[in-house]
């Protein structure tokens, strides 16, 4: 049965009770550059605060870097208990949990808090039991909507992407992409700065949040916010392993898991993104636009319907998960009053 991803709080004698025997060593493969902001916001505190609260039960050795675990095998390192706690993007992974990728899809306004809340109520529901069932979430982490970026290029109308080379991370925003007359390009994220630099690419789409940390604003000139399609991460462990802890050791994961750490986490993104769109604006050179509402809706109308069509085809039963997705969405942007 699948554990629900819910911040329970078990009886602190039972969690905070120290162990006799040695701490259980979990290693923590966050798959991210050392430098990433990620680290410092979000995987180190983490791990830092369930190894203060442990009392011996449990310790977390967080190894950074793409040597250990990175964006194509983090899956396969979990599952071989080549670490046992792991980060990844699903989006990198659409093979495995295609349903997943329902945050992905573009036009869908909503911050990463909103992201989060939503996510979290779809699981809850069950609507990501067949591919995630052997694995056991401790949180997610959304991303905020991606926006469009170009090098030396402006770019005030989806049209502007015509005869350009994208980079793009999903096959949705491949989609979009490909509708707008532009080329989309798979090229991972640390592979981006020189891509753009050589004119293998002429832009990407992307959160901002990436900037800072990849230096992306020295090769990017234009810009424009537009709902291009959020992505969600997973730190996870798997199923058996997490099961086979101790009483003592599960304790204190449960404790610091769950949706309303989820959603706590969505709000540190959005933060995140704001820093890292200030920080963009400010280091002279930069346009940014945000997309004219007219055009974003006339979108949602024309190709954003086959849009929502072809992920329908890809996830199975996606169509009535996409109305499930925007639902939850809705209601979830209601509730932190985003819209009313």
């Amino acid at each position: 049965m699948r554990n629900k991803l819910t911040a329970l709080c078990l009886a602190s004698a039972t969690a905070l009770t120290p162990l006799g025997a040695s701490a259980e060593n979990l290693v923590f493969g966050t798959g991210n550059v050392v430098i990433h902001p990620i680290n410092e916001r979000i995987m180190t505190p983490w791990a830092e605060k369930v190894n203060a609260e442990a009392n011996g039960a449990v310790e977390i050795t967080v190894r950074h870097g793409q040597m250990l675990v990175n964006a194509g095998n983090f899956v396969d390192r979990v599952q071989d208990d080549v670490v046992q706690i792991a980060f990844g993007m699903l989006v990198f992974n659409p093979g495995r949990f295609p349903r997943s990728l329902v945050s992905t899809v573009p036009f869908l306004e909503g911050s990463a808090e909103a992201n989060a809340m939503a996510f979290c109520t779809l699981y809850e529901a069950g609507a990501f039991d067949e591919e995630l069932a052997e694995f056991q979430p401790l949180f997610f982490v959304p991303f905020p909507q991606s926006s469009a970026h170009l090098n030396e290029s402006a770019i005030t109308t989806m049209s502007d992407l015509e005869g350009k080379k994208i980079m793009v991370g999903s096959p949705i925003a491949s989609d979009v992409v490909s509708a707008f007359g532009g080329t989309p390009l798979s090229i991972i994220l640390p592979e981006q700065y020189q891509a753009l630099q050589r004119g293998t690419a002429d832009g990407n789409f992307m959160t901002f949040t990436a900037f800072p940390a990849f230096r992306l604003d020295e090769v990017t000139t234009d810009h424009m916010t537009v709902p291009l399609g959020g992505a969600t991460g997973m730190v996870f462990m798997d199923r058996a392993r997490y099961d086979a802890l101790p009483d003592d050791a599960r304790a204190v994961l449960e404790a610091n898991s769950g949706c309303d750490l989820t959603r706590e986490v969505g709000a540190t993104v959005d933060q995140w993104e704001a820093e890292s769109a200030a920080y963009v604006e400010a280091s002279g050179g930069h346009t940014i636009n945000a997309i004219d509402p007219a055009e974003l809706e006339a979108m949602r109308n024309d190709i954003g319907e086959s849009i929502f069509a072809a992920f329908g085809e890809r996830a199975p039963d996606g169509v009535a998960l996409l109305e499930q997705w925007r639902e939850a969405l809705d209601a979830a942007r209601r509730e932190i009053g985003e819209i009313e």
